[in-house]
This record gives structure tokens, C-alpha cells and sequence, in this order.
């Protein structure tokens, strides 16, 4: 053999002359990866508004991206590559975020830190208080560059370090967990199509690195050994292949019936956390609607006659684009001994205290379910303030709270149609100014929608009767899918408007149509959002003085808004305009029409209940309305779900690691037997493989073995073992048999023939790991190169 044809080969991982092919192997495998990444993140567009958060997310990536190719051009060992990459992520998040608190303007200090804890508190309140997409505040997007950076990191380490641009698609796949979790049409057809193209672009970068530096298979090496590109049909036809796959997962949906669930592409979206994180409903509201199962069950026990609603928090700022709850921390009050509403009822008005346990294994919000209005709270862990006007508890930390069981005192007025039908328009001053307040740019159908729903009505009651009415009336229909089709699935003026055209949407609409109708005609409003009454569970519990209390449940399926309008003299007083969903309660029934119509069971349009007959008229007060089952509880459901995934990931990974582990430990068993020389010098050449030294269609076990000494840098006792078992191999398949040497000889006899035994394999694996890399060790550990080559026994 030649000098030309014996010449080694460089370890693309060792320091030390690097061929200009190599370098731009993995300068263009950096450059797939960065381009990967941002072509998932636009998957994000839908849960951040507008585009303007790509350039700051943009600018991130790429600087992690090229810090990362630099550390490996200045050939720095491995495992500082992604340090590198962090240290530059910190720095750029430094620069875009808190120069001002940083020193030089990158170098992070304690202010900067400070600086962080701040966006991070800002990004949490986004998250608890606005629907998607929601607005990139500076703390959104600070989340938002943070984590994709991070998965910048973890894709070019995975595809350009390890040279494992497969593995790296597991680090893509979680920036589109984030809309197929979130969005209502999860990531959408176009987000799939631009990750999936990114992925190809690393895979095929990742091809062409291999080749570059010398991995990739003989046959298309040049005569000295160097590797060529993949030729021009190579490239089509994996550009074919992978196009062809991108095509059919986008088109089989829309022509197989049945792929209408799901993440990818057009499916429904996730849902992993469903029932066990209960952030505040306007969240979420839409999204729990669709479930197709029931979660995040509540129970409650009380002494209450009439249906209870269990409020969250209220919506009264209609000013701004999108709607959501303010905490308004300047009013908010602390201690829950005793809470009396800012606006009382008249003294006059009869007041019933009603008593409720609320109690829950899933749900955690910072804002207490409690039903209104509440006058003290007892037995809830945390600490909780709340608002005199609109009576809401929120957590002191605006953290999410976990409740294993509480007591609620209500104070509920006994509230009569004819007691607000005397009610007179409420003077200017009767509460806050944010009860009342509408933005000069009311669109102008919502407004002639109002007047013309509420004419030829003199009194606040008349008018929000006839609202309710018309909302109610065979105009509008319930649907929970309508909105998202139609593009106005959220709330804000521009949404309210495009509701009152198409006249179909599910309770956020109807709830937030009649609220601010109301204030068009003079009335207070303000939108309250927690879960209807609810079914019975055919329960009881025993209250705080002994009593049985009746216990319901509620759960995902009933989720829910309605409009809260303030009567002088009366208070807040809750209506139902949602049609189908809820409890229109007795004094928000028309006088034309029959009282025992108060109770309306939902009739829910995804079939998840029926409804039962009427109370009878000796009933003192009507109940809330009993399913005829129990709902299974499937809280625990996703977390499963999470867990299996999760072991079923795991397993994938460690599966190639745990076939070779078997086929080491079966060649070690027959070592002693006949052929066992061959068996172990299978397992040099297969360690060989692994590490990154596969034989050529040319080596003879001694040029192989020669070549591996020279190329793993292997010396002393490790290269002696090495020539030991190829002598003891090239015997074996090429002498002829020694006598006492056979199976029946046992060990003993193959001892006294073939001086190599097992530790010789061993002192070569423990050579090669010495000497490798990190990124090789792993490799060669985790995706062994020989479990794709076919041996001989």
C-alpha cells in the first residue's frame, strides 16, 4: 500500500490543522442550525403580536450562533463551545435589555440582575392577565429571546459539536410546543411547514460536515482518502425525500378523515397542563371550552338555595386594545377577616349569608375562586388581598396558589325584579370612573347596536333586560368555533365588533357585548369571569356549625364570563345573556315570561350534559342544575400523558445504547468457546466504528489494525493489546484448527493457543474513550456507528 493510500486521517475534534473544506462544513451546518431555529420561532407569531420581537429574537440568535462557530475555529475543546454560547447569550440579553444596568454595557452586574427579576415578574403578570397573542412587553419578549436562545444553544451543539443534526430536532420541537400548546390552530400549516424546512437544512448541512470531515462512507472518498460532497443526486433526492414528507404531512389531513386532532400541523392544540395550573380564566376561557374532555375539577359545598357562580376576577378597563384584569394594587386591601364592598346594597335589602367550601386537587391561580360577594374567607393557604369595588382576591405575590380546601361567608342581597325595575339611573359618581368609561373610538356598531337593542326603554332595568334579550334572541347562536374561524377568538373593541356582525361566539362575547352595551346607555358594567354553578355531585359535607351542605362540582367544562351591572340602592347585580350556557337567574327573567324558565340547564353544544326538569313550584328557590353523571375527572390525565412521553423519549435514546451494551455482553459470554477471537476482534473494529475509525473496503485486519494504532494515538499496553487480538483473530480464521484448541478444549485450551483474552478488548475501549473527545464519548456511547453494520457471527 502506498504512502499516499496509508495516509491518516485528522480527528476533526482534535486541535491542530483543520482543512479549509472542514471549516466550512461546520461554519455552513452553524449557519443551518441558526436558520433552523428562527424558521420554528416564527411558529410564535399568534402568541406574540406583530413581528416586531423577531429583530431583537434575531439578533440574539445569530450572536449565539457565530460565538459558537468562533469557539470552534479558535479550536477551543469541546465542552467550552456551548459555554461560549451561553456566556455571548448572556451578554446580548445584557445589551438588549439592561445595558444601562450592566457595566461597558454587556458585562451582566447585580443591577442587571435586578433588571431581569423585574422583566420576569412583568412577563408573569402578562402571562396571568392577557389572552394570545399577547402584547411583547419587554418582559415577553426578554422570556421569549432567553428560552430560544438556550434551544440556539442546545441545536448547535447537538448538530455541529456532536455532529448529531438528527438529535437536534428534539431542540426545535420545543419552541413548537410553545404554539402548539397555546394557540387555538396550533402551529398552523405555514409554522409546520417553515420548521420542517428548517430541520431538512440542518440534516442536509449535517451530511455535508460528515463527508467534509471524513466520516462519511468509503465509497465516496477520494483515492487519498479525503471525503467528497454529496454529489448532485444525493442532494436531490434527499431534497426530494424530505419534501415529499413536509408535502404529505400537510395534505393528508385535509384528505383522510379523522387527523382533525392533534399538534402538527392543523390539528387541535395541546393541552399538557390542562385542569392543573387554572390560571385566570379569560387565559384560558376558549381554550378549556374545547377540551373534549372535562378537567381541572373543583368541588364546592353549600347551604346557597340559588345556583352559585364561582368568580375569579372581574374585567371593567375597556380602554385598551385587548381587555384583561387589573390588579389595581393601589385600592387592593389586605387581611380577609372581614371585607365589606365599597358599594353596599340599600339597608333595606334583605341580605342572606350564605356559607361554601371550596376545595380542589388541580386548580392554582393567584386569583381565589369565591362565590360574590364575599365577606370573609377562612382556611386559604397564602397570603390574599382584595379589592372593595370589585370584591376579587388576588394573591399578596401575584403567585399561583394551590388550595386543598377553604371556607367562603357570602353576603348575597335578595334582589327582586321589582325592586330594580324602581331602580333610577345611577348618578355620575356612583362608582369608580372605570365602571363607566368607554374609548372615544367605539366602533360605531357597537353603539348602534346598543341603541337599537335598548330602544323605547326608559329604566336601567328595562334597558339591560332587553340587552340581554336581544343577545339571547334567535339572532345569535353559541359556538365555540366560530370566533376561532372567523379570526376574532379574544376580547377588545375590534374583536366586540366583528362578534355583533357575525353574531356567533360562545360567553367571552356575549358577556362582554352586553357590558359594554350597557355603559352605551348609561349603565355601570363590568364583565366577571370564573365557572358556572356547575352539576350536584349527589354529595354532602359537613359545614363549619355542623349543617349538610349540598356539594357540586365544576370542572373545565364549565368556564365562563357574564356582565355585572350596577343598581343604585341594589349593588352589582349579575345577568346571563350567554344563550344555552349558565343560569339566568329568577329577577333577569322578562315578565312576560314564565318564572319556572329561571332554571336553564346548559344545553351544551359539545354534548357534555343534559338537562333535568324544573324544580317543582314548592321548591322555595331554584337549584343549580344536576348532569345525570358524574363527570370522570381527568386532571391527572396530561401529567400522565407528560410522563409517558417522556419515558417513551428516554427510551428511545438509550435503545442503541442498551443493543450494544447486549451484544458486547453476548460476545463477552462466548469468548471462551470456538470462534472467540473472532468475536473479539469483532468488538476492537466495532469500538473502532464508534469512536469514529471505521475500516475501509480495502483493510486487511492487519492495515486496520495498523491504521487504528496511528489514527486513535493508541501506544503501550493498549497497542499491544490491539496486535494481540488481530494475531489472535488472522489464527483463528486462517490457520488451521490446533488441537486441544476446539469447543471441547474449553478455555483452557484456547489459553494455552491464543494469549489475547478479554481485558485486551477492554484496555482498547478504555484507550479510545481516554483519547476522544466529549462529544465523540457521547457519541460513541449513546449512538454507537456499528449498530448499522451488519456482522457476520
Amino acid at each position: 500500500m502506498t504512502a499516499t493510500a496509508t495516509r491518516t486521517r485528522q480527528r476533526p475534534e482534535d486541535p491542530g490543522t483543520r482543512s479549509p473544506r472542514t471549516g466550512s462544513a461546520q461554519l455552513m451546518t452553524s449557519a443551518a442550525a441558526a436558520a433552523a431555529v428562527l424558521l420554528c420561532a416564527f411558529s410564535v407569531q399568534g402568541v406574540l403580536e406583530g413581528l416586531a420581537w423577531m429583530w431583537p429574537l434575531a439578533f440574539i440568535v445569530v450572536a449565539v450562533s457565530a460565538s459558537m462557530a468562533l469557539a470552534r475555529y479558535l479550536l477551543l475543546p469541546t465542552v467550552l463551545v456551548p459555554v461560549a454560547g451561553l456566556l455571548v447569550l448572556a451578554m446580548a440579553l445584557t445589551l438588549v435589555f439592561s445595558s444601562e444596568e450592566s457595566f461597558l454595557g454587556v458585562i451582566p452586574t447585580a443591577a442587571t440582575l435586578a433588571r431581569a427579576e423585574t422583566l420576569l415578574a412583568e412577563a408573569q403578570s402578562v402571562v396571568i392577565t392577557q389572552v394570545i397573542p399577547v402584547v411583547p412587553d419587554p418582559g415577553v419578549v426578554f422570556i421569549a429571546c432567553l428560552a430560544i436562545g438556550l434551544v440556539t444553544v442546545l441545536v448547535d451543539t447537538l448538530a455541529v459539536t456532536l455532529r448529531m443534526p438528527a438529535a437536534s430536532g428534539l431542540g426545535l420541537l420545543t419552541i413548537l410546543l410553545v404554539p402548539a400548546i397555546i394557540k387555538p390552530q396550533s402551529v398552523g400549516a405555514a409554522g409546520f411547514a417553515a420548521a420542517a424546512s428548517g430541520f431538512l437544512l440542518v440534516l442536509a448541512a449535517g451530511v455535508w460536515q460528515e463527508r467534509a470531515t471524513g466520516t462519511g462512507p468509503t465509497k465516496n472518498r477520494t483515492k487519498d482518502g479525503t471525503a467528497n460532497r454529496p454529489s448532485n443526486a444525493h442532494a436531490a433526492g434527499a431534497l426530494g425525500i424530505g419534501a415529499g414528507a413536509v408535502i404529505a404531512a400537510l395534505l393528508v389531513p385535509l384528505a383522510i378523515p379523522g387527523f382533525n386532532t392533534g399538534a402538527f400541523p392543523q390539528g387541535a392544540r395541546m393541552d399538557f397542563f390542562a385542569g392543573t395550573t387554572g390560571l385566570n380564566p379569560v387565559v384560558t376561557l376558549g381554550n378549556d371550552l374545547r377540551q373534549p374532555t372535562a378537567t381541572g375539577r373543583i368541588t364546592y359545598a353549600t347551604d346557597s338555595t340559588r345556583p352559585l357562580y364561582l368568580r375569579s376576577t372581574t374585567l371593567e378597563d375597556f380602554s385598551g386594545s385587548r381587555w384583561a384584569p387589573d390588579t389595581r394594587s393601589e385600592e387592593r386591601r389586605t387581611g380577609t377577616g372581614a371585607m365589606i364592598p365599597r358599594e353596599p346594597a340599600s339597608p333595606d335589602i334583605e341580605t342572606t349569608v350564605t356559607t361554601t367550601l371550596i376545595a380542589s386537587q388541580s386548580y392554582a391561580s393567584p386569583w381565589l375562586l369565591a362565590p360574590y360577594a364575599p365577606s370573609s374567607i377562612s382556611g386559604a393557604a397564602g397570603a390574599w388581598t382584595w379589592d372593595p369595588s370589585t370584591m376579587t382576591l388576588l394573591s399578596a405575590d401575584g403567585s399561583a396558589q394551590g388550595q386543598s380546601g377553604y371556607e367562603v361567608r357570602s353576603a348575597v342581597p335578595t334582589v327582586t325584579s321589582e325592586r330594580l325595575a324602581a331602580v333610577q339611573p345611577a348618578p355620575e359618581d356612583a362608582v369608580d370612573g372605570i365602571f363607566t368609561e368607554l374609548p372615544d373610538n367605539l366602533p360605531q356598531i357597537i353603539r348602534d347596536t346598543a341603541r337599537e337593542a335598548a330602544s323605547g326603554k326608559a329604566s336601567p332595568y328595562d334597558q339591560a333586560l332587553a340587552l340581554q334579550s336581544f343577545l339571547r334572541g334567535p339572532e345569535f347562536s353559541y359556538s365555540l368555533d366560530a370566533p376561532v374561524e372567523g379570526g376574532y377568538d379574544g376580547n377588545g373593541m375590534d374583536v366586540l365588533a366583528r362578534f355583533l356582525e357575525q353574531r356567533s361566539g360562545y360567553c367571552v362575547h356575549f358577556a362582554s357585548a352586553m357590558a359594554v352595551m350597557a355603559r352605551e346607555v348609561g349603565i355601570p358594567s363590568r364583565i366577571g369571569l370564573g365557572y358556572a354553578p356547575g352539576r350536584s355531585t349527589n354529595q354532602t359535607a359537613a359545614g363549619p356549625d355542623g349543617q349538610e351542605l349540598d356539594e357540586f362540582a365544576v370542572d373545565s367544562r364549565d368556564a365562563h364570563a357574564w356582565p355585572e351591572l350596577y343598581f343604585e340602592g341594589v349593588g352589582w347585580v349579575r345577568f346571563e345573556p350567554t344563550p344555552s350556557r349558565g343560569v339566568v337567574p329568577t329577577y333577569a327573567i322578562p315578565r312576560q315570561a314564565n318564572a319556572a324558565s329561571a332554571v336553564q340547564a346548559d344545553n351544551d353544544p359539545r354534548g357534555l350534559g343534559a338537562a333535568i326538569p324544573a324544580p317543582a313550584p314548592s321548591t322555595p328557590a331554584p337549584g343549580p342544575e344536576t348532569l345525570p353523571e358524574e363527570p370522570v375527572e381527568t386532571g391527572g390525565a396530561p401529567v400522565a400523558g407528560v410522563g409517558i412521553a417522556v419515558l417513551v423519549a428516554a427510551a428511545a435514546i438509550l435503545a442503541p445504547w442498551a443493543l450494544r451494551r447486549r451484544r458486547t455482553r453476548l460476545r463477552r459470554s462466548s469468548h471462551g468457546s470456538s470462534g472467540g477471537a473472532r468475536l473479539a476482534w469483532a468488538e476492537a473494529t466495532d469500538l473502532g466504528q464508534d469512536y469514529g475509525y471505521p475500516a475501509r473496503t480495502a483493510d486487511t485486519p492487519r492495515s486496520y489494525a495498523d491504521r487504528l494504532v496511528t489514527e486513535a494515538g493508541l501506544t503501550g499496553p493498549a497497542a499491544a493489546a490491539l496486535q494481540r487480538l488481530r494475531r489472535d483473530y488472522e489464527t483463528e480464521a486462517y490457520a488451521a484448527p490446533v488441537p486441544g484448541s476446539g469447543p471441547a478444549a474449553g478455555s483452557a485450551g484456547r489459553s494455552a493457543t491464543f494469549p489475547s483474552t478479554w481485558s485486551d478488548v477492554d484496555a482498547v475501549a478504555h484507550a479510545l474513550g481516554v483519547s476522544a473527545p466529549l462529544g465523540t464519548r457521547l457519541r460513541a456511547l449513546f449512538f454507537p456507528a456499528s449498530l448499522g453494520r451488519a456482522r457476520k457471527k
